[in-house]
């Protein structure tokens, strides 16, 4: 009986380890469905781009050309249905033309905005006020200003985030020189410049050194300050030096009081001028721009250029300048580019020094990683007719 038992209770623990070491067969998670293969992730908030110009100021006429061409081509990209998915959206300072305030907005931009990149101003002093403070950040600025110092520093490298978007003071002075000397044979040049605006110095020497290189003559240049309003003895002294030619790179303000006093002296030989001629100069001018030669990102009789004018102008009521284009193109750079790569500012930077081969409206655009200037870029030579911009000849920038 007891061997019987044992061999009964010998078989029950048998089973019970079996039935322990067992495990219920689990269920199967359910397969997706197409419609759940399909979904993707919500889009995050905007992307956040910052606008530094200057809205208000002596050259307001610059920033807000840019600012509404910045504008223009978010609110393009934004009907398109964004950049996957995210909506732009562009939060602008007024610089009111002074370094200081410019400076603020860019720390405010860059700590509490949390931009993404930042369209920087065409003014030469605001964005070499800013180039330095810049490398305490991480966030790219498309600027705009020509000058060297904006984005190359004292040893030859360039700053980390400063990239500049068309043609550097180098370029556009050399072309100058090479049109007025080669195209239109003149020989003798006298220059007035604003010796305190740093856009006007920085086109002095590349146009004094192709010009004589090429064979011409530097007889005389004057110097002036910011408020002086009367140019008239320095235009005489340019005039009685022998100049034929007058090369002014100023603002635009300044430009016309300079054109408009050496008509009145009687002076009918070429004035020889940069950006600050292009429209809408010869309205603001007048008659006496007739003759002014200048040089220009665009030509405002391209198909796709003119469509946009006429846009522009049905929309607001004002003309669209070269300016509107530079802050449209860099804009839609700045999509693409979060398209390919996300919109981490430190992305968005190491793209951008690689950008080759862009299709803009201001041409095909290439920037150098060594200089973080465009390469290759061209530029457009044009004469004032009637009050109106002619195309002459086309150039492309050498480095």
């Amino acid at each position: 009986m007891k061997r019987f038992l044992a061999i009964l209770l010998a078989v029950f623990m048998l089973f019970s380890v079996a039935a322990c070491g067992s495990k219920a067969p689990e269920a199967e998670a359910p397969a997706e469905t197409p419609q759940q293969q399909e979904e993707q992730p919500a889009p995050e908030g905007d992307i956040v781009i910052g606008v530094l110009q200057d809205i208000t100021g002596v050259t307001s006429t610059l920033g807000k050309m840019v600012q509404e061409g910045a504008q223009w081509a978010a609110d393009e990209i934004n009907a398109a249905g964004g950049v996957n998915g995210r909506k732009i959206k562009l939060v602008t300072y007024d610089t009111k033309a002074d370094v200081q305030e410019a400076i603020n907005a860019f720390n405010r931009m860059a700590t509490t905005d949390k931009v993404s990149a930042v369209i920087g101003p065409p003014v030469a002093n605001i964005a070499i006020a800013i180039a330095p403070i810049s490398e305490q950040y991480d966030v790219p600025v498309l600027h705009f200003a020509i000058d060297d110092r904006a984005s190359i520093k004292d040893d030859g490298t360039p700053y980390k985030n400063m990239f500049l978007f068309q043609p550097s003071a180098k370029q556009q002075g050399a072309i100058m020189a090479k049109f007025a000397v080669v195209e239109q044979g003149l020989k003798k040049f006298g220059i007035i410049y604003n010796q305190s605006n740093a856009y006007s110095v920085s086109l002095l020497e590349p146009f004094k050194t192709t010009a004589e290189s090429l064979g011409a003559e530097i007889v005389e240049e004057v110097p002036y300050q910011p408020n002086d309003k009367d140019f008239k003895t320095m235009l005489n002294k340019l005039i009685s030096a022998g100049a034929e030619a007058i090369y002014a790179p100023n603002y635009t303000q300044e430009l016309i009081l300079i054109v408009q006093q050496a008509r009145a002296i009687g002076f009918e030989g070429r004035l020889i001028c940069g950006l600050d001629a292009c429209p809408p100069f010869p309205e603001l001018c007048g008659p006496e721009s007739n003759g002014v030669i200048y040089i220009n990102n665009i030509t405002e009789t391209e198909p796709q250029i003119q469509g946009i004018i006429e846009a522009y102008k049905d929309k607001t009521g004002n003309d669209a300048t070269n300016k509107f284009f530079l802050g449209y193109d860099v804009m839609n750079i700045i999509a693409k580019t979060i398209g390919e790569v996300g919109d981490d500012p430190v992305a968005i930077r190491d793209a951008v020094e690689k950008l080759s081969g862009f299709e803009g409206l201001t041409g095909n655009i290439t920037i150098d990683p060594n200089t973080h200037q465009t390469k290759g870029l061209e530029m457009v030579m044009h004469e004032i007719q009637n009050q109106a911009p002619v195309m002459l000849k086309r150039y492309s920038a050498e480095q």
